[in-house]
């Protein structure tokens, strides 16, 4: 894992090894990725496919924020130049970093970007040496009118990625998305323009994308075409793209949830069979709480919680005390199953935050296997937030996060069996 660290005055990258039974691997609080005197902050980590990682962070060595790169083996030696390579140092803003692995031991970075004088899509391709494979500083993936928001992509299986964004190049914020080859260039409608997502009456926002396992995507967004005020009430919405660009579903995209009430933060992944799995937070109880569904290859939903009004509602997660926010979730090995886990403010009173980490496993046809509405990861007195999880062997999950129960913030890590 990696991280921001503020332990120098400005921030820098760090990152430890934990084994399999929970033992530090490198030094006590962990190694030091880039240190330099300016702030680095905000990395983001991809395999590299043998047994080591890249990481990508922001970057403002020289003034503006840039974008750097690097790459550590298992026993936490840097790989490339010992201060990281760069991966965009345009004299002008990049933000937003999003990052995969590409498949053949690089990476693929996209942020949003201010060359142009207004915020664009660019990306970039290092591969296993730390050699950029695409333009210098980047190639647009979207670079039109307005303004481009939010980049998300899946790696395409040869090389390249789908990628997808929200736009705000016309009176309503409408989603997009696009695909570049293994060498950098625009495969889909290049000459019309990015493939339209959703392009719906009122606003969408903040897309999420999971492979569809056949070369193409599944994107799930926030969508206001319903909301009788601005920015209220979302509703989910889904869409399926081919690798080719065809659009499969209804046009601008098959409703999530039924219900006209707030839903936000989406989170998927695949579900091994063709389709893939959804988390969410919504305010159907008043206090936001957290809902799952499974949408097949076909866009139909084939989790119907019996008890609820709302057959198409979802299944529930956690409807317990207090609000639950950011939902996140990682597959289990039994098929189609999952752990979802998120933050818990059950036990927030007055004025003091004591938000803690729930977990909850998932069988295949959506039903809880621990305790109604899950079990804790952490809830040590004080916040704790930024929770991030991988999956790992016999139906777990490790999860990570940062820790306010001392007298700073610390990084804290727990197995979930």
């Amino acid at each position: 894992m990696a991280w921001s660290d503020a332990r120098h005055a400005n921030r820098d990258i760090f990152a430890q090894r934990i084994s399999a039974t929970g033992d530090v691997q490198w030094q006590a609080d962990g190694i030091p990725i880039c240190d330099l005197p300016s702030s680095q902050s905000w990395p983001l980590m991809v395999s590299d496919s043998e047994g080591g990682a890249i990481l990508v962070w922001g970057d403002t060595r020289h003034g503006n924020q840039d974008s750097y790169a690097q790459r550590i083996d298992g026993n936490g030696n840097k790989v490339w130049d010992p201060e990281g390579i760069p991966v965009c140092t345009h004299p002008t803003l990049q933000d937003d970093l999003n990052v995969i692995a590409d498949g053949k031991g690089g990476v693929i970075v996209v942020w949003e970007d201010w060359r142009n004088g207004n915020q664009d899509i660019y990306a970039q391709r290092i591969d296993s040496t730390g050699n950029p494979l695409w333009e210098t500083n980047g190639v647009p993936v979207y670079s039109g009118d307005g303004d481009q928001y939010d980049p998300v992509l899946i790696a395409d299986g040869q090389g390249g990625a789908i990628f997808a964004w929200w736009d705000i190049s016309t009176p309503d914020w409408n989603i997009f998305a696009q695909r570049l080859s293994a060498d950098g260039h625009q495969m889909w409608n290049a000459a019309e323009g990015p493939v339209p997502v959703c392009t719906a009456t009122g606003n969408q926002g903040a897309p999420v994308a999971v492979s569809d396992a056949s070369g193409g995507v599944f994107f799930v967004w926030s969508d206001y075409r319903n909301d009788p005020n601005f920015y209220t009430t979302a509703q989910l919405y889904a869409q399926r793209i081919t690798a080719e660009g065809h659009v499969l579903w209804e046009k601008d995209g098959i409703p999530i949830c039924e219900l006209p009430i707030n839903q936000q933060q989406p989170y998927c992944v695949h579900d091994g069979s063709g389709g893939f799995i959804v988390v969410w937070w919504d305010e159907r109880d008043i206090f936001a709480d957290i809902y799952a569904q499974r949408i097949n290859e076909n866009g139909e939903a084939l989790w119907n919680d019996k008890n609820a009004q709302f057959q198409k509602g979802g299944m529930p997660v956690c409807t317990g005390a207090g609000v639950q926010r950011l939902p996140q979730i990682v597959p289990t090995e039994e098929p189609a199953g999952t752990i979802v886990y998120w933050l818990d403010y059950r036990e927030d009173f007055g004025d003091s935050t004591e938000d803690a980490i729930y977990a909850q496993r998932l069988d295949a046809d959506g039903k809880p296997l621990w305790e109604i509405n899950g079990i804790p990861v952490c809830h040590a007195p004080k916040e704790q937030i930024t929770p991030q999880a991988v999956s790992t062997r016999g139906n777990a999950a490790i999860v990570v996060w940062s820790d306010a129960r001392g007298s700073d913030y610390d990084i804290y890590i727990q197995r979930i069996p």
